[in-house]
């Protein structure tokens, strides 16, 4: 017998000659032998978790077989038990069997049956710590993949949810098992629809796959996922579906905002083209709006109009200009630099819009490394169409507050810059529409200028959002460090 088959067997009967010529058997197939002459011995052992099979006298001078399987089933839940018994102990070895024995042989003991019965523990030992190695391959798998698993029953009760799950949805396994997924995590109807088509196709058919479907988080952020769906027609004793996603947010969103380069392309190319056509048009229409002065410089309600039209013109001119910038594609021309002293630049820059006026930027200091690699031009640009509004939303005395701190973005590093207005705040609704374009609640202005602040965020990897309400409206930037 090979060593790997080689069992530790420990033997237990009251009689010394059957002792000894069961370890003689059982050794010369290279078993480990233990022996024990009584129930008061067996469960003095400290060792069981060495001990692969007992073979136990039916009867015992303590005590019987059916005494100690219950004890035996707590001390050594992985040993085998064979039953040794005579002929008219068979209805006890019955008994036993029901109790959790695994075999029984016949004294007196026939060295080949009891070699079967041994060569049949040990085929189901190797079958057992080959599932418990599978599943433990299985597991581990399943633990390091980068993918949200689920194993969901026919009712569409959770039974199984891998860490990375935990990670992305932000729930734990043991609050969500046995959940139903689909309040869980679809929370649209439509959605909930698709899934319970697809995870019914996967019962029926076997698999789907190559579906998308969003999910809620426990937070309340929305993460795209790419399932792929199998029927496992046993899972711990009952039918059940694996679902297997991957988070496709990241390529959705760029998907999304190169859709939106190539239509805003579109659109500059448009407005460029119209700008170019309509401004020989305006200059001759000012020019004109210039000479009709002249013919009315003694009718003043005349020259009124004509002052307006001359500004509605200034006005249709630089909405040409602001919408072709905003649609224009960004090329950033990075290079390592301290964002403090864009800010400061940018503040420097609005000198004339700070004049006879009680303004003041405030810089919280902290031990913060501030340099990032950004595009100096359009950074500059960002902090003014920041400053400028809150100039423009603040009455006097007029103090902007600026607090840096260290944080994380898309797993890098990156530098968070708050900047707080003391001015009357934002609504609900200019908090909701406030990087939309064109919404503006300025009575000049084409408000295009916090939207062109989050495209150029954007470009940089960054991310620009309305901070907590009151005092004041904040907005918070984003940047990557590198």
């Amino acid at each position: 017998m090979s060593d790997a088959a080689a069992l530790r067997v420990l033997v237990v009967d009251d009689d010394v000659d059957t002792r000894a010529n069961l370890r003689d058997i059982l050794e010369l197939d290279e078993h480990h032998v233990e022996t024990a002459g009584s129930l008061a011995e067996v469960l003095r052992r400290r060792d069981w978790n060495e001990i692969a099979v007992v073979l136990l006298d039916r009867r015992l001078p303590d005590g019987t077989a059916e005494q100690l399987l219950p004890k035996l089933r707590q001390l050594a839940p992985q040993a085998a038990v064979i039953i040794v018994t005579g002929f008219a102990d068979l209805e006890g070895t019955i008994a036993a069997l029901r109790q959790g024995a695994a075999d029984y042989i016949l004294k007196p003991i026939n060295p080949d049956a009891l070699r079967a019965s041994l060569a049949r523990v040990a085929e189901r030992r190797r079958l057992s710590l080959a599932k418990e190695r599978s599943e433990a391959a299985f597991r581990s798998l399943v633990e390091a993949a980068p993918c949200l698993i689920l194993i969901v029953r026919p009712d569409f009760r959770i039974v199984y949810f891998s860490a990375y799950a935990e990670r992305l949805t932000g729930h734990a396994a043991a609050e969500v098992l046995g959940a139903d997924c689909l309040a869980l995590l679809f929370p649209d109807d439509k959605v909930r629809q698709t899934f319970r088509q697809e995870f019914g196709r996967a019962l029926a058919c076997g698999t789907s796959g190559g579906f998308e479907c969003p999910i809620a988080c426990k937070d309340g952020t929305r993460r795209w996922v790419l399932w792929n769906a199998q029927r496992l027609a046993d899972y711990e004793g009952e039918p059940a579906v694996l679902a297997v996603g991957q988070d496709i947010t990241d390529n959705k969103e760029a998907q999304e905002r190169a859709l939106q380069a190539e239509r805003l392309a579109g659109i500059g190319q448009m407005v460029t083209g119209l700008a170019h056509e309509s401004g020989n048009a305006l200059a001759r229409s000012h020019a004109c709006l210039e000479m009709l002065a002249l013919e009315v410089e003694d009718r003043p309600e005349a020259l009124e109009l004509i002052g307006k039209a001359q500004k509605a013109q200034d006005h249709l001119r630089h909405l040409y200009e602001e919408v072709r910038g905003y649609a224009a594609p960004l090329r950033l021309e990075r290079e390592r630099c301290d964002v403090a002293d864009i800010w400061r630049r940018a503040w420097e820059h609005l000198a004339m819009q700070r004049q006879q006026r009680d303004a003041a930027l405030c810089e919280h200091e902290t031990a913060v490394d501030r340099c990032c690699d950004v595009d100096l031009f359009r950074m500059e640009q960002v902090f003014r169409n920041i400053l400028e509004n809150a100039l423009a939303a603040c009455k006097d005395p007029v103090r902007i507050e600026v607090t840096c701190g260290d944080t994380m973005l898309a797993g890098r590093p990156a530098l968070r810059i708050s900047l707080r207005d003391n001015g009357p705040g934002l609504n609900s609704e200019q908090r909701q529409k406030i990087f939309e374009p064109f919404y503006t609640t300025k009575t000049k202005g084409t408000g295009l200028g916090m939207a062109i602040v989050k495209r150029i965020m954007e470009a940089h990897g960054g991310s620009l959002t309305v901070g907590d309400n009151g005092p004041g409206a904040e907005i918070v930037l984003v940047i990557p460090k590198e």
